[in-house]
């Protein structure tokens, strides 16, 4: 399985599909999760992506809007569902919710 490498256009287009602006740190974090949550989408779609410029566009664009929409919230929301400040609780969530996932729903494929 060939691993997506993004390139510093890439990463810019997610920045901004995210509707954020682009910085050195935040740029840093697009790039370090850009791989991984393309194999997150990957994985749960069942199938790899093609992400060649001669592939198709409805496709990159739903894996693009799932990876920009993930990073952005593992960046502002790191999962932080709840804190308290009595004695100091915090809950985190162990899962991105089920609405990030919309945009690859159409290309999902069924195991059996």
């Amino acid at each position: 399985m060939k691993v997506w490498e993004p390139t510093e256009e890439d990463i810019a287009r997610l920045i901004s599909l995210a509707g954020e602006k682009a910085n050195t740190k935040r740029t840093a974090h697009y790039t370090e999760l850009a791989p991984v949550l393309y194999d997150v989408a990957c994985a749960w779609c069942n199938r790899t992506f093609d992400m060649s410029e001669d592939a198709e566009r409805l496709e990159q664009s739903a894996v693009k809007l799932f990876i920009a929409k993930a990073a952005q919230y593992y960046e502002l929301k790191v999962g932080l569902v709840s804190r308290k400040m009595g004695s100091v609780a915090y809950s985190f969530a162990e899962e991105m919710p089920a609405t990030m996932y919309k945009p690859l729903k159409p290309y999902r494929k069924l195991r059996w």
